[in-house]
């Protein structure tokens, strides 16, 4: 099937519980890629860059699963790609074997070892300087040079919450690109600083705060500089099983059953959003990407096709793959954890104990947000 750049293509596997073997994310790997038309070039490094944050097992869905990169470079390898082309890395937290991090641990060692490709943290690896035409915070971003100089891109997300992010899937996962310190973008960076600490916990136009909508405007950046390499690439999205929650611990699995293809990111991650049963139109980045015309977020103005059958979907179609009960992000508060969205489907802003104590010296109302049940939360 040749790839249309303006199309979602979803592959679909059952999966009914909220953990599934090795061998069915290996299968939605395979489904998803094997019967598309990908134009892989002939020569030159490929980039894999699964979202690998912290090194945890794969059973937890913190991580893309082992098996769905393994079924994606077997689909790779299959066409007749030499394993030792493709580089599979992430810049994250690192390995904490006291902790039981590692990328042994994460399944992620043997599943691409075993398979020849090569894993490849990027942490110490080398970057090259990238300039963002337009930037709002950011006017160049350092990108590590396995991706700058790769002949192609993959952009592995698994489709998950986040607390700040609300939804993390492909453009959140750009920030594993990034050199550090530029790549803690949740964090208050250096280019945070003139603004001073009280007014980023204000309120902006936008009803979140500024420091929130700095983060959303930086993601933005990010993807300004990644389309200006011109380097092809694609999103495949490991959407088997979907975690809800904060996107490390605090939270649940629950079962999807699907992976979305695409090359326009903004797209891709609202379709992932609206699947996940969460409103794009609400979800704060898409939003700023929206504003800033970097794709559409408004799910009738995508046509999502069907791999196994080449057509494409019907709103009602779309409508059963859809989750009834939405994944909602949850965010910290003092007294527990707050869900980020309300029943309106409108967005509560982040940190948001910060944000009203911030608008009690400022005389105003704080902002009205409710507790979730300590019963939704698992942390180990």
């Amino acid at each position: 099937m040749k790839l249309s750049p303006n199309c979602v293509y979803i592959a679909r596997h059952p999966v009914t519980g909220n953990e599934a073997p090795f061998e069915e994310y290996q299968q939605l790997a395979h489904k998803a890629l094997d019967s598309l038309d990908l134009d892989l070039p002939s020569t030159g490094d490929i980039c894999l860059k699964p979202n690998a944050t912290v090194l945890y097992e794969p059973a937890k869905r913190i991580i893309v699963h082992p098996g769905f990169l393994a079924g994606m470079i077997e689909s790779l390898t299959g066409r007749g790609i030499d394993p030792a082309r493709l580089i599979v890395g992430d810049g994250q937290s690192a390995e904490s074997p006291d902790k039981g991090h590692t990328w042994k641990l994460a399944g992620y060692t043997d599943a691409i070892g075993d398979r020849g490709a090569i894993l490849m943290p990027y942490n110490n690896a080398p970057v090259r300087d990238v300039v963002v035409d337009g930037g709002v915070v950011y006017d160049r971003y350092p990108i590590y040079t396995a991706v700058t100089d790769s002949s192609f891109f993959f952009n592995i997300p698994l489709a998950k919450c986040h607390n700040l992010g609300c939804t993390t899937l492909s453009i959140k996962n750009l920030m594993g690109i990034l050199g550090r310190p530029e790549r803690h973008l949740c964090s208050t960076q250096e280019v945070d600083e003139p603004v001073g600490a009280e007014a980023l916990m204000r309120l902006g136009d936008s009803g979140y705060s500024v420091f929130e909508e700095r983060f959303y405007h930086k993601l933005c950046d990010l993807l300004v500089a990644l389309r200006s390499l011109e380097i092809p690439r694609l999103t495949v999205v490991d959407g088997l099983i979907g975690r809800d929650g904060t996107a490390f611990n605090e939270g649940d699995n629950h079962p999807l059953g699907w992976s979305l293809v695409g090359v326009d990111e903004v797209s891709v991650d609202t379709v992932g959003t609206w699947l996940m049963g969460l409103d794009p139109l609400e979800t704060p980045y898409l939003q700023f990407a929206a504003e800033r015309k970097l794709g559409t977020i408004r799910i009738e103005e995508i046509d999502v096709v069907d791999i196994a059958t080449g057509d494409k979907l019907s709103a009602s179609e779309l409508e059963q793959i859809r989750r009834s009960e939405p994944l909602i992000p949850l965010s910290r508060a003092s007294n527990g954890y707050y869900a980020r969205f309300r029943d309106d489907g409108s967005a509560v802003p982040w940190r948001i104990d910060e944000v009203n104590e911030q608008r009690a010296k400022d005389g105003l109302e704080p902002v009205p947000f409710d507790l979730v049940p300590s019963s939704h939360l698992v942390a180990d």
